[in-house]
């Protein structure tokens, strides 16, 4: 076995599950990765590469040792004057170190330092070989793995997600000896079940793409996902239009194939009289096909791209399959269409009641109606139309009754909007049900009505609160309400819309809702507030805003969330400017001595106890500043404000070269710290800068 030289490792098994298989391959690449970097067995990580297919697991390390590296150990034992007696007899303590380093006394060295002398003993001890470390650090990544369910095959005692069939393992051009999961390790690889089938055999760990590909398998997960991708387009081109390819679909169908090929099938346009988004669901959440949209509007054609596992000899077969599969799914979605429209929304309404959301909170009916009540309280709080999102909100929730959602769980709101056009609501209306869910998840988009952003805030802080107030909230991992992602969805929306309402009035308005079934204690309130502002910190980190401007802002008073926004933005642009370092100094400087400070500082300033000239220019300064301020802080324009403060740095300077302000007098010692506050109050009404450099 060379030196150093890439070591391939390959797992075959029956089909692994395709939307964890990303997850389960890069975990036992790290783990394994780890492993041998603990073991000591030297490698290049940045030059190793992961592959996975679904019927393979596989890794290639670059540059890995024979063996561990040789180590020498040094090992001090006790004190000499410890170590013998009067007689010059080796000590209990010396006997003992002896044995622990597996030598004889008077072979152990001494060694001097300024302390004393002390017995040592230098153990020399060469690296294990890669055989003796390999398949012990496998054997640990695979344990590790997260998996749901393992199974059991054969009459084998141990487990893992699919039942393994062969086991490649080779170092340079040498198989490394050991076993796994009741495999022995060989050099041979398995092509594809059909074009491919039997063994492969490696000479070398470099062979294993061009093998793999010669025999019809494509192990580079990119190279596969990107070949599906180009393949779908230009089927999609074919049929003049464009393929709709979602990241989420592309990898799941590239994780189901080895050797990609694009099928155009179509099926009847009758069928598009259904929502596109059923048909799409039917397509793409069932069926995993590509729906084919068209080159103008983008709406969907009566056609789509199939992905086939192999290169057919007679793909016109292999296109009837796939029509005839999804012909069913298209009709139940029609069937579902066309029985859900026979009963408007508003007759499902009582059956809502019956529809648990929460134990403690009542039905999705209770719900429905504290969001008529608290939407028409934030819509009229902002001047809006309270009496179209009143009537969105208590049809909102009707279409969780229809057999298409039923069917198709992620169409709530969409189906919605659907239904209530239908059954000839406002477009308003039907509008608003249909973006109330939005955003679904992080990076989506946000609802572009205003009655949509009232009641998807309203749905959200109704769960939040409620949750809350019945003692469910997050902990750790576990966030079955997905109360998370509903507080980032409030922020968000309340930021677009640059609404001027407080977090405090929201949840008040939210708290008066919940009072009839659990009243929300003034603990609670404060908790699902500082629960939310810390999802907006999270989101404002996640947009690489610098972590002292985000604790700078938030550590202000916190009023509306537009607000808060503006001032994340305009300290952001102030600190990379030249005069911001000056004003964090000041504002550190004047935070410390007040804060030190342990008298009660005054409100007003005496203007007769203002002496010293740099005093009275800043107390003049301050006055001016306060005037000037006022309508810039109204109008939110923070980058004006702080540029203004920014020109005070001479007169600050001044001030403290030239005054003292814990004066021996009380009373000019106080007026002096009075003024120091005043100063103070203006900085914190953008920012404590003392904590933003």
């Amino acid at each position: 076995m060379t030196d150093h030289a890439d070591l391939l490792v390959e797992l075959g098994c029956e089909e692994l599950p395709p939307k964890t298989l990303h997850a389960l391959a890069s975990a036992f690449f790290e783990n394994s990765c780890k492993g041998l970097a603990d073991a000591g067995v030297p490698f290049d990580r940045q030059k190793s590469r992961l592959f996975y297919t679904p019927r393979r697991m596989a890794f290639r390390l670059a540059g890995v040792a024979a063996s561990q590296a040789d180590q020498v150990i040094d090992r001090k034992g006790p004190a000499v004057s410890a170590a013998f007696d009067a007689d010059g007899k080796p000590t209990a303590a010396a006997l003992g170190f002896a044995r622990s380093v597996g030598r004889e006394v008077e072979d152990l060295e001494r060694q001097r330092s300024d302390k004393g002398e002390w017995l040592f003993c230098r153990i020399e001890k060469p690296g294990k070989a890669l055989s003796d470390v390999l398949f012990p650090v496998l054997d640990k990544a695979l344990s590790a793995l997260p998996v749901a369910k393992p199974m059991r095959w054969s009459d084998h005692d141990f487990s893992f997600v699919r039942p393994v069939h062969w086991l490649l393992v080779i170092h340079g051009d040498d198989i490394v000896p050991g076993s796994l999961l009741g495999l022995a390790a060989g050099r041979e690889t398995q092509g594809h079940r059909i074009h491919s089938p039997g063994p492969h055999a490696l000479a070398t760990a470099a062979d294993y793409e061009p093998v793999l590909k010669k025999a019809f398998v494509l192990a580079d997960p990119a190279e596969r996902q990107q070949r599906t991708k180009e393949q779908a387009e230009a089927a999609g081109l074919k049929a003049g239009g464009h393929t709709r390819i979602t990241d989420a679909l592309l990898e799941e169908v590239s994780n189901i194939l080895e050797w990609p090929a694009a099928i155009l099938c179509s099926f009847e346009r009758s069928f598009l009289e259904v929502p596109p988004e059923a048909l799409v669901a039917s397509m793409e959440d069932h069926q995993k096909f590509f729906p084919v949209l068209d080159s103008g509007e983008g709406e969907l054609t009566g056609y789509f791209v199939a992905m086939a596992n192999l290169d057919s000899t007679n793909p016109g077969a292999v296109k009837e399959g796939f029509e005839r599969v999804i012909r069913p799914r298209l009709a139940d979605a029609r069937f579902f269409w066309d029985q859900d429209r026979k009963t408007p929304l508003e007759s499902r309404q009582a059956a809502l009641d019956s529809v648990l959301f929460q134990k403690k909170l009542g039905s999705i009916g209770d719900k429905s109606k504290r969001l008529a009540a608290l939407s028409t309280d934030f819509a009229e709080f902002i001047g809006a139309d309270s009496a179209t999102v009143s009537r969105a909100a208590l049809l909102c929730k009707c279409d969780l009754l229809t057999q298409m959602v039923g069917e198709f769980p992620e169409l709530q709101g969409t189906m919605g909007a659907h239904y209530a056009a239908h059954d000839g609501e406002p477009s308003a209306v039907s509008t608003a049900i249909g973006e109330h869910y939005l955003p679904r998840y992080s990076g989506d988009r946000l609802p572009d009505s205003m009655a949509g952003s009232i009641l998807a805030i309203a749905d959200r802080l109704d769960s939040l609160l409620g949750v809350f107030a019945a003692g469910l909230k997050p902990t750790g991992n576990k966030d079955p309400f997905a109360l998370r992602r509903a507080a980032l969805g409030v922020a968000r929306i309340l930021v677009a819309g640059r609404f001027a309402i407080s977090i405090d009035q929201l949840l008040h308005f939210t708290a008066q809702q919940l009072e009839s079934k659990l009243p929300v204690s003034s603990e609670c309130f404060d908790s699902a507030r500082t629960f939310l502002l810390d999802r907006l910190r999270h989101f404002y980190s996640e947009q690489d805003v610098p972590t002292s401007v985000i604790n700078a802002v938030f550590a202000a008073p916190v009023t509306t969330l537009t607000d808060l926004d503006s001032r994340i933005h305009s300290v952001a642009a102030f600190m990379a400017r030249d005069e911001a370092e000056a004003l964090v100094a000041a504002n550190k400087r004047i935070g410390n001595i007040l804060r030190t400070s342990e008298e009660t500082v005054l409100e007003e300033i005496d203007s007769k106890l203002v002496k010293i000239e740099e005093e009275r220019t800043l107390f003049d300064e301050v006055q001016k500043l306060e005037r000037e301020l006022k309508p810039l802080f109204d109008d939110a324009r923070y980058d004006e404000a702080l540029g203004l403060m920014a020109s005070l740095k001479d007169t600050v300077e001044s001030f403290f070269d030239q005054v003292m302000v814990m004066d021996e007098n009380p009373a000019i010692r106080q007026n002096r710290l009075a003024l120091l506050k005043r100063l103070k109050a203006l900085f914190d009404r953008v920012a404590d800068l003392a904590v933003a450099s």
